[in-house]
């Protein structure tokens, strides 16, 4: 009998010392990589709870036949997502248009492999997407059913019911081409899109259309006029002025071969506010790309670009533009990072207090792109480390940085990731708003499966945490699928927080590791009683 109870006892010791140490993988999981993945890949093979059924490595969204990619996503409102996705399932050459909706649990809520949004001849592409505010979502895209490319729309509303005209809704079909549209919605079940048209023939400008939330378009038919000045406008950007309209944003090149930045605000009526053909954000004489912006919660936004002032090489800077079209900074913008080599491809989100943490890809190592972030009040003083903190400086490459907020003015962000030195992982970090990292250093792995994911999207689950999308090639390499998971934000010491509401007492990232963890946890807290009972046995004896 006394053998009996001493086996008990090291089986009981055994699982406790395996709690502890399922803990501290979960604290510091990427301290010993190859252990990571094996207990990920243990993981998959055993039943996840019913009350959380997100998969380590990801939840599939769609992994029909042939490629899906190029997904976007968006809050559902209820602590889910939104997502959708360029899909060839047809094995055409021609793509189509695909949505689903992923619970706060990780479960899928419409048809299989997604609702089809748009599935007309010819392929449509370029897919954007913002929350209707309702708990479903608008999606904006290019069209070639015309054979030429033209701009169109759908609602989808959480059931996963189209909402609008089957195939969508022609918010310009002008002449020549249209591309590249963005969205932003208008706080009323509707949205303002904008994109770059051709209609002239000569050069691209800049035009944006509002649709209200029975799929009217409600100003001039084709679009109004944002910026048609000589010479081109591209890339537009958008966000809301959260007054029913929207600032937009702009790569111009009205003064020559050299981009320059401008900005314009139009109102819920189709009336732009500002200086005819915008507001010049940065007209400095040389080269700006990739702007993107936020709004800065009075009307007005902040907006980032890449800048190669410095010659050599690009930079990142930033400017604020209030609701009268009047910049705030420094003139042509303060500097967010103008570290050695060159910083690119900036994305922004607002702090909430006023401000904005950007982040972008980095190549100040020389030998390979990082990811740095940084905090930038209203008055564009900078809060953090001179030229950014280290998001993640794992060795190879890491890029294409996406942010959003974490609800307490901080940020989180996912990145593709070749620390492997094989194929591209996800990977995400939290930063708080004194720019402390709060996960493991240089980042949570989110999927480190076989073959590529990459070009990860994400947003805020609306409960402090995020949802993140991506591209994932684990089914074969030309059989691209979409993948989905749930990373979880606490604050503190890097224990996660079980509910994922932001509340928990500790800090840190909860993958879907929790079920796992609960239940040593239970055999550890079991463990302990039974040593209790013993010693008040023996005690009375």
């Amino acid at each position: 009998m006394k053998m009996k109870k001493v086996n008990y006892k090291i089986l009981i010791s055994i699982l406790f010392i395996i709690t502890t140490a399922t803990h501290i993988i979960n604290l510091f999981p990427t301290q010993n990589l190859n252990l990571e993945k094996s207990m990920t890949s243990k993981m998959k093979t055993t039943t996840i709870s019913s009350t959380n059924t997100w998969l380590p490595n990801g939840t599939a969204i769609c992994t029909a036949a042939n490629r899906q990619y190029a997904p976007r996503i968006c809050s559902d409102g209820v602590n889910g997502a939104i997502i959708t996705w360029t899909d060839k399932r047809t094995g055409h050459p021609e793509v189509d248009i695909y949505a689903q909706r992923i619970d706060s649990d990780g479960v899928v809520q419409w048809t299989p492999d997604g609702e089809a949004i748009c599935t007309v001849i010819n392929s449509q592409e370029w897919l954007q997407i913002c929350s209707d505010g309702v708990g479903g979502a608008i999606m904006t895209w290019r069209d070639y059913r015309s054979g030429y490319a033209d701009i169109y729309t759908q609602k989808v509303n959480s059931s996963g019911n189209v909402q609008w005209t089957t195939n969508g809704v022609a918010i310009c079909t002008a002449n020549n081409e249209q591309g590249y549209p963005q969205i932003c919605s208008d706080g009323a079940g509707g949205a303002i899109i904008t994109w770059q048209d051709f209609r002239s023939g000569g050069h691209d400008d800049i035009y944006a259309q509002r649709i209200d939330s029975d799929g009217v378009v409600q100003w001039t038919p084709d679009g109004v006029t944002i910026c048609t000045v000589f010479n081109g406008q591209t890339n537009p950007q958008i966000c809301s002025d959260g007054l029913g309209g929207a600032i937009i944003i702009w790569e111009d090149n009205r003064n020559g071969v050299l981009n320059d930045i401008y900005a314009q605000l139009i109102d819920s009526n189709g009336v732009v506010q500002w200086t005819p053909d915008g507001v010049a954000i940065c007209t400095v004489s040389t080269i700006k790309y990739y702007p993107q912006l936020c709004d800065n919660g009075a009307g007005g936004a902040i907006i980032t670009w890449q800048d190669n002032r410095s010659v050599l090489n690009y930079d990142i800077y930033a400017q604020q533009i209030d609701s009268n079209g009047v910049v705030q900074w420094t003139p042509d913008g303060v500097a967010i990072c103008t570290a050695f080599n060159s910083q690119e491809n900036p994305q922004i989100y607002s702090s909430g207090a006023g401000g904005a943490i950007i982040t972008w890809g980095d190549y100040r190592s020389g030998s390979n792109y990082d990811v740095y972030a940084q905090l930038i009040n209203s008055s564009g003083n900078v809060h953090w480390a001179t030229n950014g903190i280290a998001i993640c400086t794992e060795s190879n490459i890491q890029t294409l940085p996406q942010i959003c907020n974490d609800g307490t003015g901080g940020a989180i962000i996912t990145w593709h990731d070749y620390r492997s030195g094989s194929n591209y992982d996800v990977y995400a970090q939290l930063i708080n708003s004194s720019g402390n990292v709060q996960w493991t250093t240089n980042g949570i792995a989110i999927c480190t499966e076989k073959n590529n994911q990459y070009s990860p999207q994400l947003c805020t689950d609306g409960a402090g945490s995020a949802i993140i999308t991506w591209k994932d090639s684990r089914g074969g390499i030309l059989e691209d699928d979409i993948y989905a998971l749930l990373i979880k934000s606490t604050n503190g010491d890097g224990n996660g927080d079980e509910n994922g509401d932001g509340n928990g007492t500790n800090g840190g990232a909860v993958i879907a590791f929790e079920p796992y963890y609960l239940i040593f946890a239970t055999l550890a807290i079991l463990y302990l009683l039974i040593q209790e009972k013993h010693r008040i046995f023996h005690k009375s004896k």
